[in-house]
């Protein structure tokens, strides 16, 4: 069988104009890799009927499968139904079904349903429904003829007037929190009926924590079992991915492999994320959670709280910039941070201490560390303490503790989230018992 080609299609000027990041290549590629697709290309297109509609007849005509992402929302520049309607030269309808799920989920929080979000009701004619669990904006999908787009677009150079195929192209929501469960859960599952073959349930998904994409490629490769292909995706706090085809017992014993070589605190099955694994250890266990945060500012207390039911663990946080903060707030000791300064063991285990003393939590987390920028000063770092140094500490109430300090390479951002992670998992560490995995020097 020849590879199936697909498109991706992400529709936004706040994409093209560089306002938000465009995550959905990365996501989408590597999934529809995964699958046996050769994504020809992924397009970035504005808000603009012009440019939007030509895109996506050349798509129609080039491959099996188009991907659009975004354009759904309740406003006047959200196209992505009048675009795929005009290339089905279909009208649109209007699906009561979807209106009346909009007033139901909005009587729910007690808001107002705006008038305007109306215009998510209406539907390409003859195109079916993907329900969105996690959003206003519900997709769709339907198939596109090329010779029709190739009709449509005649003598204007926007399509291959002798394509023969069919096309199937599927809208979906493009805020990420929406489109990765509805691509798993309500896409995955009609592209196996519609392209036999794909081998959807021969596959093993994974997670990797506090592991660089290039290690866990070398490791991929030095393990890599006859049959079975992988497809990763970077997220901000892991990387996701998945071991795809070959028989159950290959899968497997490539994982097994994979945990040989990098450990089982870095390598998970499933795809989770590290504060869904503290959060429910922390719940079977029955244990309070408290923070005390410096220069992550508050990231860790917001990885946790994103966590549905994270009321039931977590008791709160400190974000303690300053030093004069430390002290008033967590009962650091001046001559704690005169000595040893801000970014140091000491100073991390006091601030834990000082949480526990003011909080009934069981557990306290604290993070101090150097984000940057470079250069010297207070937030700056030096030749003992460079930017990206940070301590990190996980005290028990009345028992073990565990430090570790990290030297994070690369920008602000990067070294605040990385620093959250590994707070994260040093906590699990902690409660578990488990070895905390050696720091990748690219770390």
């Amino acid at each position: 069988m020849s590879e199936r080609r697909a498109i991706i299609l992400a529709v936004g000027t706040e994409l093209t104009e560089g306002v938000i990041d465009n995550t959905h290549f990365r996501f989408l590629g590597s999934e529809l890799k995964g699958l046996g697709f050769q994504v020809v290309r992924g397009e970035q297109i504005p808000d603009r009927m012009g440019l939007f509609r030509p895109a996506l007849r050349r798509a129609v005509a080039e491959a099996e499968l188009i991907l659009v992402t975004g354009g759904l929302g309740p406003t006047s520049d959200d196209l992505t139904r009048e675009a795929v309607a005009d290339a089905a030269g279909v009208p649109l309808e209007f699906r009561p079904e979807v209106w009346e799920g909009l007033k139901r989920r909005y009587a729910s929080t007690g808001q107002r349903l705006p008038e305007t979000n109306r215009r998510q009701a209406f539907v390409p004619q003859g195109f079916e429904l993907l329900a969105n669990d996690w959003g206003t904006a519900p997709g769709f999908w339907g198939r596109i003829a090329a010779a029709l787009v190739a009709s449509s677009a005649e003598g204007s150079g926007d399509a291959d007037t002798g394509s023969p195929h069919t096309a199937l192209v599927a809208a979906l929501p493009g805020p990420t929190t929406e489109l990765e469960p509805m691509f798993r859960r309500r896409l995955l599952p009609l592209l196996a009926r519609h392209f036999p073959g794909l081998g959807l349930q021969a596959e093993l998904a994974a997670t990797a924590l506090l592991t660089p994409e290039s290690a866990l490629e070398e490791s991929l490769l030095r393990h890599r079992a006859e049959a079975v292909s992988w497809s990763t995706r970077v997220a901000e706090d892991r990387i996701a991915f998945s071991l795809r085809g070959g028989a159950e017992a290959d899968r497997e014993c490539f994982f097994a492999a994979l945990i040989g070589e990098l450990g089982p605190v870095r390598i998970r099955r499933g795809e989770v994320r590290p504060a869904e694994l503290l959060f429910r250890l922390l719940e079977e266990r029955g244990l309070l959670l408290a923070l005390a945060e410096s220069c992550t500012g508050g990231l860790v207390a917001k990885m946790i709280t994103d966590q549905p039911g994270s009321s039931r663990i977590f008791w709160g946080g400190v974000v303690a910039y300053s030093n004069a903060a430390k002290q008033r707030l967590l009962g650091v000791e001046q001559a704690t941070l005169e000595r040893y300064g801000a970014v140091s063991r000491e100073t991390a285990a006091a601030m834990a201490g000082g949480l526990l003393e003011a909080t009934p939590a069981d557990l306290a987390l604290s993070v101090t560390g150097i984000a940057g920028p470079a250069g010297g000063g207070p937030e700056g770092g030096g030749p003992d303490k460079p930017v990206g140094t940070v301590w990190i500490c996980a005290r028990r109430r009345g028992g073990s503790e565990l430090a570790r300090v990290f030297r994070f390479p690369g920008g602000r951002e990067l070294v605040r989230r990385r620093s959250a992670v590994a707070g994260l998992v040093l906590a699990e560490c902690l409660l578990t018992g488990e070895e905390f995995p050696p720091v990748f020097p690219a770390d």
